[in-house]
């Protein structure tokens, strides 16, 4: 299940619906949760847990979602309940183990595949092998330069909203304070989380704007 090409993202969900339809995936999740373990959650609590893990795991899928969830009754993943009290924090730890999880299996996958291509004699697998990192390599180095040349970053991203100044997103995605503080205000995510949300916006919007044109 983990990375499966045919099952959507939350991020897939969001291209094709809105945010607040992966909230309402991920809250229900939630509130099923909370019922086996007795405890509930005010509405808005429920949707400042779900935005947070919406933010910060959306390339999950729906079915390493319903994985994750499960684990949380079980109680493969660690306690969360003390009493009638929810500890949101250690849900999001639990998050964190269940990706870190998830890579290891995502490695292990590739490599046993690679292995079992390099053993039939399968050439070009090492060539696309190489393509792939050679492209991720790029891509990384892409976007480390768009942070520092805004030039670049307008190339990276042809398509601005005009809700932002260019330049505020630019420096906001590139972690200036400041310009963090004009988009989120004085609730300021951490720096990691903060760039992949304004990354991530900037992404759809351009395929949003990209697809809106070709019409």
């Amino acid at each position: 299940m983990a990375n499966a090409e045919n099952i959507p993202t939350l991020a897939d969900v969001n291209r094709s619906f809105s945010n607040s339809t992966s909230v309402e995936i991920i809250t229900e999740h939630l509130k099923s949760v909370l019922r086996y373990a007795g405890v509930e959650l005010t509405n808005a609590q429920l949707a400042e847990t779900a935005l947070s893990i919406l933010s910060s795991y959306w390339y999950l899928n729906l079915a390493e979602l319903c994985i994750f969830f499960s684990q949380l009754k079980n109680g493969s993943r660690g306690q969360f309940v003390w009493g009638s009290k929810i500890n949101n924090q250690a849900i999001m730890v639990a998050l964190v183990e269940f990706c870190k999880d998830r890579r290891r299996e995502i490695e292990y996958r590739e490599n046993d595949l690679a292995r079992k291509k390099a053993e039939t004699g399968y050439a070009r697998n090492e060539n696309l092998i190489k393509d792939i990192v050679t492209g991720v390599q790029n891509t990384r180095k892409e976007r480390e330069k768009a942070k520092q040349d805004f030039k670049t970053f307008c190339e990276l991203f042809p398509y601005l909203p005009d809700k932002y100044e260019p330049m505020v997103l630019w420096k906001a995605w590139g972690g200036n304070k400041e310009a963090l503080r004009q988009i989120y205000g004085e609730s300021i995510p951490p720096p990691d989380v903060a760039e992949m949300d304004i990354g991530m916006y900037l992404c759809n919007y351009n395929i949003t704007k990209g697809k809106e044109l070709e019409k």
